[in-house]
């Protein structure tokens, strides 16, 4: 496993304005900046389609449905590389070519899905949400990170049925998230943030995420016990940006997650932000403290937070 390059500032800080509740948190996202790209990129690219060829099941999957959609939403993304990351790669008739890594992909392949191609190419995942039969339905999935390891095993269902084990997510916004899907429009792409707490540093959680986090929260438990100081070098912010866009021909949803890994040193510097997550945990719920896992290390982080809070 490869794991997170540690940076003197995160990418993002969702936990500075996020809601103790679960909220849907959109903002519009600049068409320029839909793609995006990390220091790591090649390295994480390399894991990436390693893991995509040997555990295919476990991390793709799509519907005959969705096969118009995954070819417009690959044309669109190549349009957007070849124009706004020009300096990444170049677009020649049906063949794009990446600057940075000397790899080329055909296009025109026709024994290649368009959306497993795109996995190849970009580090963000993505999935397809479209109308069948009257029913929003999730129809193709590419999910190498797999925070929840659900979004592959949801092709075919809903987004309700994705969302069932995230406590009370369904009750409170699945109407609203109902009403958000049916209402993004090709011309203002939006995004959201997810975030949590995890000993792993690596963007690629196994295939059972929440054992292995579990896993690894009791592994560090007992030291971070002793030695409350010692989160900020054995924890990890882990955040997940995701957008929405419309397809205009296919009226697809686009869904796109790009996953990013900091230490929880970084706040070190950074004692409002220490105040602001702070002030986030210590207001979930006993179900999304359990949910996330993070129930386990409760008392340590708490600790390691509020003396980062308190040095400002």
């Amino acid at each position: 496993m490869s794991a997170a390059h540690p940076v003197k500032s995160p990418a993002y800080q969702p936990y500075r304005w996020a809601s103790v509740d679960f909220t849907l948190g959109l903002g519009p996202v600049r068409k320029c900046e839909w793609i995006q790209f990390s220091p790591r990129h090649a390295d994480n690219m390399l894991e990436k389609r390693s893991r995509l060829s040997a555990q295919r099941d476990h991390y793709y999957r799509t519907l005959p449905e969705s096969l118009n959609a995954q070819r417009e939403l690959r044309d669109r993304v190549v349009a957007h590389l070849a124009t706004d990351h020009a300096d990444r790669y170049a677009l020649a008739g049906s063949t794009l070519t990446s600057r940075h890594e000397s790899l080329a992909w055909h296009l025109d392949d026709p024994h290649v899905e368009p959306l497993r191609q795109l996995s190849d190419v970009i580090e963000e995942d993505f999935m397809l949400l479209q109308e069948l039969d009257g029913v929003m339905r999730i129809t193709a999935s590419s999910n190498a990170y797999s925070s929840s390891g659900r979004l592959v095993s949801a092709v075919g269902q809903t987004v309700h049925w994705a969302h069932i084990p995230v406590p009370t997510l369904s009750d409170k916004l699945g109407v609203r998230i109902d009403r958000v899907l049916s209402s993004v429009h090709e011309d203002t792409p939006c995004e959201r943030f997810n975030w949590q707490v995890t000993p792993m540093a690596t963007l690629f959680f196994p295939h059972d995420p929440h054992r292995a986090n579990a896993d690894a929260m009791h592994a560090v438990r007992d030291a971070l016990c002793r030695e409350p100081a010692r989160a900020g070098e054995l924890l990890f912010i882990r955040i997940e940006r995701q957008t929405l866009s419309r397809l205009p021909a296919s009226r697809a949803v686009a869904f796109s997650l790009h996953t990013y890994s900091d230490p929880l040193s970084v706040l070190g510097a950074d004692p409002q932000a220490a105040r602001s997550m702070l002030g986030l945990l210590e207001g979930y719920s006993e179900s999304r403290w359990h949910y996330s896992e993070m129930d386990i290390v409760r008392e340590p982080l708490l600790d390691y937070l509020r003396r980062v809070a308190a040095a400002a």
